[in-house]
């Protein structure tokens, strides 16, 4: 199939709808191949025809959004979450599982510091 920029942005402003990141506009107006780009990534990383379905690889996307401090991916994929329909628990067992995450890492670490007490 030919993806031009220019439907990988109707297809994410369809998919993600006010969660567009401000970005992407952006992308397909100053550097059309990198948005090409992102949606091949995008495509290899979220099949439709994947080991999982949609709703999981969102809230897994969203927990590592989360993770990381992508405010942007975590406005997308919130409003993609709400599109399909997943359940309030669900984004918040996300989040849960994403700041479980975050203190797993700072007390890994903690090594050097708790060595030396």
């Amino acid at each position: 199939m030919d993806r031009t920029h220019e439907r990988i942005l109707q297809a994410m402003a369809e998919n993600l709808g006010e969660g567009l990141p401000r970005a992407i506009p952006l992308l397909a107006e100053k550097a059309p191949g990198l948005l090409l780009e992102h949606g091949r990534n995008w495509t290899f990383a979220m099949p439709e025809k994947g080991a999982l379905d949609e709703k999981t690889r969102t809230l897994i996307l969203l927990g590592i959004a989360l993770a990381t401090g992508s405010e942007a991916c975590v406005k997308a994929m919130a409003h993609r979450a709400k599109r399909l329909g997943l359940s309030k628990e669900a984004l918040l067992e996300t989040l849960k599982i994403a700041r479980q995450a975050q203190a797993n890492a700072v007390l890994g670490h903690a090594a050097p510091l708790l060595e030396v007490l």
